[in-house]
């Protein structure tokens, strides 16, 4: 081993024998010295020699000592630790001192420097989440907008490890457009994907490892678009569909029992039994909690939604239905076929069944704002009011009508 052993002549590491601090069995320690910018410090190795066994020229144990191939081995795995971690630090481009060199060789680090750890971290900790505190749907966001991720920065910095200090505004606008034009997403997709890259960034914010905050001046808001949803005659055109094939059958019947209780997807895959109740006065109520938010809903249950159920049951009673509910994707697959079927020239998909109850099922018959809300189980009523204010623009357009006419 060299005497001292220069990293671009930057830093110099050699071990040193302290033979001024023998130990009981006269063997002294030797402590790994580093010097950079004229700061040195010497940093124990937990290993020890007697000093007529120890080379000071080459900075190692003689092999005539009995364990000094082990402890040259642990000297040069000390020795190629130190390199790799200033390398390391050197690689980030940001300042750190001889002290944040010695803390990463020890393993005391401070969190994590780069936006690929952060980007591992956060991929693990909501996968292990995953179908416990947060929905399976959630999950698929937090992966895609990480594959966005991962795929950007393979892209546009060739895979280089980017510093978390580095991610900007710029950063972020730049990935922002990558979504919009590489990736086709919409604003508002972009939106929902930049909440995810916001909370992989929430840690390094927090621990103050970033200086600023890039979404603190990056602000990507939703813009309000009109909600979709089926008239009372498109309804009832997917009712009156016969001659379907099993398969379809299913999918209309759970897409209308969703039209007759705003259920979205998550929340109508898990429904059984232990989801409907019958009250005193003989109503059966679904008493679910939101997959999305936790929030639970109570839906008293429309006849149309109990014959639905009762079509599915072998005993007759509804709280025993037998269904498997597809998955997302063919079910709305399923769904584009019966819109054809149907005469439908809207793009019908799960998720309009659930716009379809708030509007034309609800608010359309006069149910209040504060019940919808309830029953769709949102946790701001702000939310519900978007249907509201689909209603009431209806009924503008529709009195409209009625003025050219008088």
């Amino acid at each position: 081993m060299k005497p001292n052993t220069p990293v671009a002549q930057e830093i110099y590491f050699s071990f040193q024998l302290k033979s001024s601090r023998p130990n009981l069995n006269g063997e002294c320690p030797i402590v790994f010295r580093i010097i950079y910018r004229r700061q040195r410090k010497d940093v124990f190795t937990g290993l020890s020699c007697p000093p007529k066994h120890w080379l000071k020229e080459e900075r190692s144990v003689s092999l005539r000592y009995p364990t000094a191939s082990t402890i040259n081995h642990q000297l040069h795995r000390i020795l190629a630790n130190a390199e790799h971690h200033f390398n390391k630090l050197k690689f980030l481009g940001e300042a750190f001192t001889l002290d944040d060199l010695v803390n990463e060789m020890k393993g005391n680090t401070p969190p994590p420097q780069t936006l690929q750890e952060y980007i591992d971290l956060k991929e693990n900790e909501v996968y292990r989440r995953k179908g416990l505190e947060i929905s399976v749907t959630t999950w698929y966001k937090y992966r895609r907008v990480i594959n966005y991720l991962r795929e950007y920065i393979r892209i546009e910095y060739q895979n280089r490890n980017i510093a978390i200090s580095k991610v900007d505004t710029d950063f972020i606008n730049e990935f922002y457009r990558f979504l919009r034009r590489q990736k086709n997403n919409s604003h508002n997709s972009c939106s929902a994907l930049m909440c995810c890259m916001k909370a992989i960034m929430l840690p390094a914010v927090k621990n103050r490892v970033i200086r600023a905050n890039p979404f603190d001046t990056s602000i990507m808001k939703r813009e309000q678009r009109e909600r979709g949803f089926l008239e009372k005659n498109e309804i009832l055109a997917l009712e009156m569909l016969d001659g379907l094939s099993d398969s379809l059958t299913l999918k209309r019947d759970a897409f209308l029992f969703a039209c007759y209780t705003g259920l979205p997807y998550s929340d109508i895959s898990k429904l059984n039994r232990s989801h409907i109740f019958r009250d005193n006065d003989g109503i059966y109520l679904l008493k679910i909690r939101r997959t999305k938010t936790g929030v639970e809903s109570i839906i008293p249950l429309l006849p149309k939604a109990e014959a639905i159920l009762t079509k599915y049951s072998p005993s007759g009673d509804i709280r025993d239905f037998q269904w498997k509910i597809p998955c997302n994707q063919k079910f709305n697959q399923g769904l584009k076929s019966l819109a054809k079927l149907a005469g439908i020239k809207k793009q019908v998909f799960v998720h309009l069944a659930r716009h379809t109850f708030a509007t034309t099922v609800t608010l359309s018959n006069g149910v209040s704002l504060e019940s919808v809300a309830s029953m769709l189980g949102h946790i701001s009523i702000k939310h519900t009011q978007v249907y509201a204010k689909v209603v009431a623009s209806k009924v503008k357009g529709e009195m409209m009508g009625v003025v050219g006419k008088l």
